[in-house]
């Protein structure tokens, strides 16, 4: 006749909770450090780009540990934290859109916005007007430029559509050959330089309509979330969200080095983004040689939400970069 140990089952009992709490916590700071503020540290800042990769290993370690688990009971619980969390990470990629995307007939009044990262200007420049052009694009941004590509690509736009284009280029602020260029159709009436934003090593121009009518612009690029320019990416990121918050009218385009889930970019104010209202939120934009579905969305298009609502938004690939491009279409609130 078996014995019956109560100590030795509490015990056992208590290892078991011990143990489940500890892989949950776990599975869930490496799953969503985001919910603990961590999102923005070493090394998490690296991984909470790729929710969909580690969601499926998370859902591997799930499924591993089931198999284990038929064995030995006491594993069970620990199976099951780790494939709520990966299902809690996958759902929110499958929440905020992975399809690529598409365009909606533009209306009067309608703002199409092209961003793409050049590559140090390595990108195809008439690919990259083909795009704008089929895209119907009223303003480029173009990331990683320099002055000779971005005055092609205008060129070559305003050949295709006979609208002269104007070009706003800014050079680096961590010096080196390459900038930001913002690209703006004269169908939206002429526009001057505002300047730049606040930061220490990449360039964010920024533009403004000269009747004052009109969306004030921006094409953004932010230090990378590299270890030597962590400092510089967060204070980067951050301004440009605290431009498109605090700036009526604003749109603002580029390559921000940084996720919806990295704290720079939570989005405040009015501000609000284009993939997230349209359903590419969640497509990957980097690199573009892996699958967008594994990539990281740190190509945006936000703008301010009170005078803007995005209608339709597209992920597509550029000739030439490790980039995808991103095209948006923003339509005035007051015509919605």
């Amino acid at each position: 006749m078996r014995s019956h140990h109560p100590r030795r089952s509490t015990a056992a009992l208590t290892g078991t909770v011990v143990a489940t709490g500890v892989v949950a916590a776990g599975a869930a700071l490496v799953g969503a450090p985001d919910l603990f503020g961590l999102a923005g540290h070493r090394p998490f800042v690296w991984t909470v780009p790729f929710r969909v990769p580690v969601g499926a290993g998370l859902a591997g370690a799930a499924v591993v540990a089931g198999a284990v688990g038929t064995r030995w009971r006491r594993v069970l619980p620990s199976a099951a934290a780790l494939a709520l969390v990966a299902a809690g990470s996958v759902g929110t990629t499958l929440a905020r859109g992975t399809a690529a995307g598409e365009l909606p007939a533009a209306r009067p009044g309608d703002v199409t916005v092209l961003a793409a990262n050049v590559l140090k200007a390595q990108a195809d420049p008439a690919g990259l007007a083909r795009l704008a052009v089929d895209g119907g694009a009223d303003v480029v941004s173009l990331p990683e430029s320099d002055q000779a590509l971005a005055d092609d690509v205008a060129a070559r736009i305003g050949s295709a559509t006979g609208t002269p284009v104007q070009v706003f280029w800014a050079r680096d602020l961590g010096g080196g050959g390459y900038g930001t260029a913002l690209l703006v159709s004269q169908s939206l009436g002429p526009y001057r330089t505002t300047g730049q934003l606040a930061g220490g090593v990449k360039a964010v121009v920024t533009a403004e309509p000269v009747s004052g009518e009109g969306p004030v612009l921006a094409a953004a690029h932010t230090a990378a979330p590299v270890p030597d320019l962590l400092g510089a990416w967060a204070v980067e990121v951050k301004a440009v969200a605290d431009w498109c918050a605090n700036t009526p009218g604003s749109i603002l385009a580029g390559d921000l080095n940084a996720t919806l889930d990295h704290p720079g970019l939570h989005l405040r104010g009015s501000c609000v983004d284009a993939g997230e209202q349209t359903g590419t939120g969640a497509r990957g934009t980097w690199p573009a040689k892996y699958p967008a579905a594994v990539g990281a969305t740190i190509d945006h298009a936000l703008a301010d939400g009170n005078a803007w609502r995005a209608v339709g938004s597209s992920v597509r690939d550029i000739p030439g970069s490790d980039h995808r491009a991103l095209l948006s279409r923003w339509r005035p609130v007051r015509s919605s």
